[in-house]
């Protein structure tokens, strides 16, 4: 099963050590079919509905058992549209024009 991560991109190495590919056209890391969930765990944005799903899919550890059972879930800041200014940076890059709007 496929499990979508929210890796800031200053830890897109660590996922990445870990197993974690990149989807270009989603433009996030993910990782499939992972037994333990455990080394994931910062970067899974709905912790709860991952684990319930793994644990269905597959055979469920206890050292995820346990991780799932003290982690909390945090929710995410709501997403807010920023119109395209027309610069050409990549997406994670600012330009003169994002740190005007900061």
């Amino acid at each position: 099963m496929r499990i979508n991560l929210a890796t800031p991109f200053a830890e897109k190495e660590d996922a990445k050590k870990l197993g974690a590919k990149w989807d270009a056209q989603r433009k996030c890391w993910y990782i499939v079919d992972v037994a333990d969930l455990t080394p994931f765990m910062r970067w899974i944005p709905d912790l709860v509905v991952a684990s319930a799903e793994s644990a269905a899919g597959t055979v469920a550890g206890a050292t995820q058992k346990a991780a799932v059972a003290k982690a909390t879930v945090v929710p995410a800041k709501p997403q807010q549209a920023v119109p395209h200014c027309g610069c050409n940076v990549k997406p994670w890059e600012d330009c003169e024009h994002t740190l005007a709007r900061a």
